[in-house]
């Protein structure tokens, strides 16, 4: 997040006063002010999309952790005691996504 630090505040865009002239508002200063606008909106336009990327890749990994659970769960009541392997790597691998997705017991 910290690639995202504004230039400016609604505050400072309302607020903001150019110098005059004779002519009016001194071009240069009003659009090295409106370089700032537009970057500034660039970098939320570009957090917005990482949120939603991220979002996605949240929702993806939690419905292939209920998934693997479904299967767990399924495969431990119709095997038995045989493929006790392919039931440990399938907890291996819930167990990946789970701090994938809620992170590890430390940060919470």
């Amino acid at each position: 997040m910290s690639d995202y630090t504004l230039k400016l505040s609604a505050k400072d865009i309302f607020e903001k006063e150019f110098e005059k002239s004779l002519r009016g508002f001194k071009p240069i200063e009003v659009d090295s002010f409106l370089d700032d606008v537009i970057s500034d909106y660039q970098k939320m336009a570009d957090m917005n999309n990482n949120i939603k990327k991220l979002e996605e890749e949240n929702a993806r990994l939690k419905k292939e952790v209920e998934d693997l659970r479904i299967r767990v769960a399924t495969n431990t009541r119709t095997q038995g005691g045989s493929g006790q392997s392919q039931q440990i790597d399938i907890l291996k691998r819930l167990s990946s996504l789970e701090k994938q997705v809620f992170g590890s017991a430390k940060k919470q």
